[in-house]
């Protein structure tokens, strides 16, 4: 009994000495899936090798997550040197010269309204209490109407009409941005506004016309 004992155990160590450095723990399922597909046929519609690379890949894959576009103009006469850079290369990639000037935009007045509804009525306070004015600059057509009427996508900037000069955020709570996508969900209806689906340039002309002289 001693003997056969010995045996087994000599055996069962060369089998796990065979497994973990010579098949590999982690690869006894992948030869399995190989050895069932030998004998019965591949059923899987993914070659087992399709199978383990997916697994070696492991979870960052599955996690990996894809860079949003930034759609927002920036002045590039305040960045650094590295964030100018991006920003070029970005107006490059956006070919500004095949955009077109909207002949059907929001006045100040329909922009103030569209974001104030966008915003849950947040702007109300600003505009009464803080003596701020939305405006509105250069529109471009968007072609992304989404089933609407029309869609023009343009920067805007807060006015304190108190002190005549922009003001980059309310009190400094910063929940505006500084271009929107306004539209009409049919001809002749009220402007309302979403977030930016199109990249436009900076509107130098707009902020030029509203700071204090």
């Amino acid at each position: 009994m001693k003997k056969y004992l010995w045996i087994f155990g000599i055996t069962l160590l060369a089998v796990v000495l065979f497994l973990k450095f010579v098949v590999g723990f982690n690869q006894i399922g992948f030869h399995l899936t190989e050895l069932k597909s030998y004998l019965f046929g591949n059923t899987n519609s993914k070659p087992a090798t399709e199978i383990v690379k997916r697994n070696v890949a492991g979870v960052s894959d599955s996690t990996a997550v894809l860079p949003v576009e930034d759609f927002y103009p920036a002045d590039i006469n305040i960045l650094d040197a590295h964030a100018k850079q991006t920003e070029l290369e970005a107006i490059k990639n956006a070919h500004f010269e095949n955009l077109r000037i909207s002949k059907n935009s929001p006045s100040d007045k329909d922009a103030e309204v569209a974001l104030t509804h966008l915003t849950n009525s947040r702007l109300t306070d600003v505009i009464i209490r803080q003596k701020l004015n939305i405006k509105i600059g250069k529109c471009y057509e968007n072609a992304k109407k989404e089933g609407n009427f029309n869609c023009v996508s343009c920067m805007i900037l807060l006015y304190n009409r108190e002190k005549k000069d922009w003001q980059e955020a309310p009190n400094g709570d910063n929940f505006m941005k500084n271009a929107y996508d306004f539209y009409q969900a049919s001809n002749g209806e009220d402007w309302e506004a979403k977030d930016l689906t199109m990249k436009i340039p900076f509107d130098y002309a707009l902020f030029e016309k509203y700071t204090a002289k």
